[in-house]
């Protein structure tokens, strides 16, 4: 990978895979951590990439398993409030910050599915594969985070 095309990685992902990241960790300062962690993986890969849809694929995957190790590591600080994140972003409308508190209320497995299928435009079978479950468990995770975004936003947000 070259130097441009590494800097254009990280311009076309940064701010995507930064709001996935804190919906694993709801934390600023460890999504800032893990995401800068993502990139250095992505700087030291060794193997050639086919294009820049498998360039931008590939931190993705990376964030997942990052994200996770991150959850499990017995030095995981306290986590802080994702009401306090939004302060740092500016939303296009109002209704994209209630999208944005309503993922992030929901319980982890549907928020990483919602992300994955919606965010980062993954098939069902693709994040099967990367979170290591069966399809059919995406395919309920993607309905019970439906259900549940219906009844925090309800029908008025659907129609705006």
């Amino acid at each position: 990978m070259t130097q441009n095309e590494f800097i254009n990685c990280i311009k076309r992902n940064s701010q995507r895979l930064f709001l996935i990241i804190l919906s694993f960790t709801q934390n600023h300062s460890d999504a800032e951590d893990i995401l800068q962690h993502v990139f250095l993986k992505l700087w030291k890969y060794d193997k050639p990439f086919t294009d820049n849809a498998h360039i931008d694929k590939w931190p993705t995957a990376v964030r997942v398993n990052e994200s996770k190790n991150y959850i499990k590591s017995p030095f995981k600080r306290k986590s802080v409030s994702l009401e306090e994140a939004p302060e740092t972003y500016t939303f296009k409308e109002d209704t994209s910050y209630d999208l944005y508190k309503a993922v992030a209320s929901l319980p982890k497995k549907e928020r990483v599915v919602i992300h994955l299928f919606y965010y980062e435009d993954m098939t069902v079978k693709d994040i099967s594969a990367l979170l290591k479950i069966k399809e059919s468990a995406v395919k309920t995770r993607l309905h019970r985070a439906r259900k549940d975004l219906k009844e925090i936003l309800g029908d008025e947000w659907i129609n705006a």
